[in-house]
């Protein structure tokens, strides 16, 4: 009994979308905000971040949605959903970079 409760545990969690917090950014490539000029490497950060805001915020949703399919329905059945966890790392990565790029090149010192 304990044994079946455990497995039942573990594949709720599992089967979870991530946490935002957890998803670590993706590479990305520098090469396109190396030529940008200041503000507008400034502005595409700020869009970028208001992008990143949003998707989390998706991605809590869908985790909340995936712990209530999996409690109610089959244990599992939240992995079916999707999520937006490609698309956050690679909006971290672009801040990621786009931040670097900007300090190495636009904060004067």
């Amino acid at each position: 009994m304990k044994t079946s409760l455990s497995i039942m545990l573990m594949l709720t969690l599992l089967s979870c979308a991530a946490n935002p917090s957890n998803i670590q950014p993706a590479a990305v490539s520098r090469v396109p905000y190396t030529t940008m000029p200041c503000p507008n490497l400034r502005m595409q950060i700020d869009q970028e971040i208001s992008s990143l805001e949003t998707l989390s915020g998706q991605q809590i949703s869908q985790r909340n949605w995936d712990i209530a399919l999996n409690l109610i329905l089959i244990p599992g059945v939240g992995a079916l959903t999707g999520d937006h966890e490609v698309a956050i790392a690679e909006s971290k990565g672009k801040i990621v970079v786009m931040q670097d790029e900007y300090a190495t090149r636009c904060i004067e010192t």
